[in-house]
């Protein structure tokens, strides 16, 4: 009889059973146009690029993306996306015995993946008392000790409540933390602080991750980094799998790095959008918006899960969390000012009933 993992019992499959017409839960950039790209790709790709493994150091897209981020290509890790960094990281860094620390609430997979390893976790609450979470960087340090943490890791800004981290705390955490310390700035480009990547040569326990998934609005080319310093680079590009990246994949986008003018754009209607909801949102009885640093809204009101149910009414997709830190909590995608229209008409006909 074959034996299965009873730790892993509570896992459950991660499949969508219909595709909403709106989707609003996954936190993609509808915003950029990228229709030019597949024929500008069939154009620029070779028949080895289908027919053999090529390159596995993949160099052409390192030597762009390092170009575009101004760093060097020994501190760049290349994965399919920031997930398989994430599992990297776990499978590097950490024996069975060791802790991983995140913060709660923030991106599930940090679990998944050590649970997937084998590895303690442990979870630092964050501070609720402004109303929004904060993290005061003393109190993490204390608990990295307590819980004799080996790796930290966190979003920032933060999925999902989508509230940004003041970077002189994270540098306070990263200088003090005896350990690794790993950045996940999926959400960067929306906020209106710098990024740490800048920091990780004067660190050596820093790794930021990057992803082209949400401001390139490139998800489904599941294409992220690592940038970190030479050393650590080397480390954890030892457990990358051969030719793990497809070539397509890759010549994607190093192509897509070349319209840069083309995401900063797309970055500004998001944030707009989002703004512009966030106003909206805010004029709505008993409303609660969180202070968004991304392209998506984290908010509540009392009648947060009849938006929920609206919304899948009307063949929309965003996330509702029915417990937890973010209980009766909904987070939400900006999109196109005509389908953020409908919303709006549906978070307006719900609320009015509720006067």
């Amino acid at each position: 009889m074959v034996q299965f993992r009873k730790d892993l019992a509570h896992l459950e499959n991660y499949k969508i059973e219909k595709m909403a017409k709106y989707n609003l839960g996954d936190n993609e950039n509808h915003l950029i146009d990228w229709s030019f790209l597949p024929e500008k790709l069939g154009k620029e790709l070779d028949l080895t690029d289908i027919m053999c493994y090529g390159d596995n150091q993949y160099a052409p897209l390192l030597k762009k993306y390092a170009k575009n981020l101004g760093v060097e290509t020994n501190q760049l890790v290349q994965g399919v996306g920031s997930d398989q960094l994430i599992h990297m990281i776990v499978t590097t860094f950490l024996n069975k015995e060791d802790t991983l620390l995140t913060v709660g609430p923030d991106f599930f997979m940090y679990q998944v993946f050590n649970e997937l390893h084998g590895a303690q976790i442990a979870t630092f609450p964050l501070d609720w008392t402004q109303g929004y979470p904060t993290l005061e960087a003393l109190a993490l340090l204390d608990y990295a000790k307590g819980v004799e943490a080996k790796v930290l890791i966190l979003s920032n800004p933060n999925n999902p409540t989508s509230v940004a981290f003041e970077n002189g705390q994270l540098e306070q955490v990263i200088a003090g933390f005896d350990g690794l310390v790993v950045i996940d700035e999926a959400y960067i480009d929306f906020a209106d602080q710098p990024s740490l990547v800048n920091k990780v040569t004067d660190y050596n326990n820093l790794i930021v991750l990057r992803t082209m998934s949400k401001a390139f609005g490139l998800a489904g080319l599941r294409l992220g980094f690592a940038i970190t310093n030479p050393i650590l680079a080397k480390e954890l590009d030892k457990v990358l799998p051969p030719y793990s990246m497809p070539n397509i994949v890759a010549r994607t986008g190093e192509l897509a790095l070349s319209y840069g003018q083309n995401v900063a754009e797309s970055v500004e209607l998001n944030k707009e959008i989002r703004d512009d909801f966030i106003a909206f949102l805010l004029q709505q009885p008993a409303m609660k918006v969180l202070p968004s640093q991304t392209n998506f809204v984290t908010f509540t009101a009392p009648y947060a899960e009849k938006i929920y149910q609206a919304g899948l009414a009307n063949d929309f997709n965003f996330k509702y969390y029915p417990q937890g830190s973010l209980a009766n909590y909904i987070r939400m995608s900006m999109d196109a000012p005509a389908i953020m229209g409908k919303m709006k008409k549906i978070i307006e006909m719900v609320s009015a009933d509720e006067q």
